[in-house]
């Protein structure tokens, strides 16, 4: 029985080995992760980046010691305002002055937080759109290895590992069969009417 079913799926599978065995196509595989990693616009990239970062570290940091400084003058107008040596309308006068010092610091903390979430905005675009310009630069340059190589067929063999690229980056078109298997599909399709005219 095991005999019959093996000659049934051999017979089967005969006119596709003889199509396969007499096809004449090149496959090329190339590596998008490595070829992305050791491209040396890809480290240009990142240091610029890294500059980006440093800088608008850098602004940050003054920022926090600027909003420092600003906490600790509230601090001082507070211990005055608490000062029962000041007659009343001193101690309610440095009590305005600390409610306004506080007001100020308030609004330096809503600085500091757009700041941050501004550049990293920035940045986050700034790499997504130089990640994205890289990988087309890679494809472009397969795609002509793969013309001059006379390639049908070219695969990424990174599984994925760099987002932005499909797995097969190209495949000769005459191997594409979609409006054949459309026409199948669509096969038994409801025939649309015609409306009549609106009189």
């Amino acid at each position: 029985m095991n005999k019959l079913i093996s000659g049934a799926i051999l017979i089967g599978l005969q006119p596709l080995l003889f199509n396969v065995s007499f096809a004449e196509f090149n496959i090329m595989t190339v590596d998008v992760g490595t070829l992305y990693d050791s491209y040396y616009k890809t480290k240009e990239t990142a240091d610029k980046l890294q500059a980006r970062m440093d800088t608008a570290k850098a602004q940050l940091e003054e920022m926090m010691v600027a909003g420092e400084v600003e906490v600790e003058a509230y601090k001082t107008m507070m211990e005055q305002a608490e000062n029962p040596a000041l007659s009343d309308s001193a101690r309610s006068e440095a009590e305005q002055d600390a409610n306004a010092q506080m007001e100020k610091i308030r609004t330096m903390q809503q600085e500091v937080a757009m700041f941050r979430q501004s550049t990293n905005n920035q940045l986050t675009q700034q790499q997504s759109t130089q990640r994205q310009f890289m990988l087309e630069e890679i494809k472009t340059v397969i795609l002509d290895v793969s013309q001059q190589k006379g390639v049908d067929l070219v695969l990424d063999t990174s599984t994925g590992v760099i987002a932005g690229l499909p797995p097969v980056l190209y495949a000769n078109p005459d191997w594409d069969y979609t409006d054949e298997v459309l026409e199948v599909l669509n096969a038994d399709a409801p025939v649309e009417t015609a409306e009549a005219p609106a009189n």
